[in-house]
C-alpha cells in the first residue's frame, strides 16, 4: 500500500501460476500412477508373492521411476490392502492368517448383506443391466479361459463393487471396499481358483441379480449372505489343502 497526504493507493500483487511447476506436478502424478499400476499388476499376477518385501530402490528400477512416485504408489497399495507397511517402514505384499480370514468373512457376511438390501431399493435399470453383462463375461471366462483367474477376479470385484455403489451409502462403500480386497489376497496366497466353486458362485450371482430386480430387500440380503458364506466355506477348504501341501 502506498499513501500520501491526498490519496491512498492499493497495489495488489497477483501471483501467476508457474507453468513449469504445473508440468512437474503433472509428470509426478503420471509417474505415481504408472508405478502403482505396474506394482499392482505384478502383485495380482503373483510375480510378487504374499510376504515379499517391496524395496523402494528395486521398485524404482523396476518401474523406471524415482523413489518418490514409487513411495506414493506403495502408500496407495497399502490403502487398498494389497501392501502392508510395518512400523520399521518396510513394505511387504500383504499376507493373511486363518484367523484374519474368519474375522473378515464375519464382517463381510453382515456388510455385504446389508449393502444388498439397500441396493434392492435403490439400484437403477442401467446398473442391473451392467450386473448381467459382468455375469455373462464371468461365465465366458469359465467356459473359454478357465485358467484366467486374474480377469475372473477383477470381474468378480466389479460385480460386487457395482452393488456396493448402487446401495447409495458412501461410508458403507468405503468400508466394504477395503475389507473385500481381502479375497484378492486369499487368491494370491493359494495361487489358484476353485472353478467348481466359481460355477456355483456364478449361479449365486444370478440369484442375487433376480432378488435385486424384484426389489426385495430381505431376499437380496439373504441371497448375498448365502453367497458370502459359500465363499467362506470354499476358502476354508482351499486353506486346508494349502496347509497339507506346506
Amino acid at each position: 500500500m502506498f499513501s500520501c497526504s491526498t490519496c491512498i493507493i492499493h497495489i495488489e500483487i497477483i501471483e501467476m501460476p508457474n507453468p513449469r511447476c504445473t508440468r512437474m506436478r503433472g509428470t509426478m502424478q503420471t509417474a505415481k500412477r504408472r508405478a502403482y499400476e505396474k506394482v499392482r499388476q505384478s502383485i495380482l499376477n503373483r510375480e510378487f508373492l504374499p510376504g515379499h518385501q517391496l524395496k523402494e530402490e528395486e521398485l524404482a528400477e523396476f518401474c523406471n521411476a524415482s523413489r518418490t512416485p514409487v513411495r506414493q504408489a506403495i502408500t496407495m497399495l497399502a490403502d487398498e490392502g494389497l501392501v502392508t507397511i510395518r512400523s520399521n517402514r518396510r513394505s511387504y505384499v500383504t499376507d493373511v492368517t486363518y484367523v484374519q480370514m474368519e474375522e473378515t468373512y464375519d464382517m463381510l457376511a453382515f456388510l455385504e448383506g446389508y449393502s444388498a438390501s439397500l441396493a434392492a431399493q435403490r439400484i437403477t435399470p442401467i446398473q442391473l443391466q451392467e450386473l448381467k453383462v459382468i455375469s455373462e463375461e464371468m461365465e465366458a471366462i469359465i467356459i473359454d479361459s478357465p485358467e484366467d483367474y486374474k480377469n475372473f477376479l477383477e470381474l468378480n470385484s466389479a460385480f460386487h463393487k457395482l452393488i456396493h455403489l448402487s446401495a447409495g451409502n458412501a461410508k458403507l462403500y468405503e468400508l466394504i471396499h477395503k475389507i473385500s480386497n481381502f479375497s484378492k489376497l486369499l487368491f494370491l496366497k493359494f495361487g489358484k481358483i476353485n472353478f467348481a466353486h466359481n460355477k456355483k458362485s456364478l449361479e449365486q450371482h444370478r440369484n442375487i441379480i433376480e432378488a435385486l430386480e424384484i426389489g426385495d430387500a430381505e431376499f437380496s440380503k439373504l441371497q448375498m449372505t448365502l453367497h458370502t458364506e459359500s465363499v467362506r466355506r470354499s476358502f476354508k477348504e482351499l486353506w486346508r489343502k494349502w496347509e497339507n501341501k506346506n
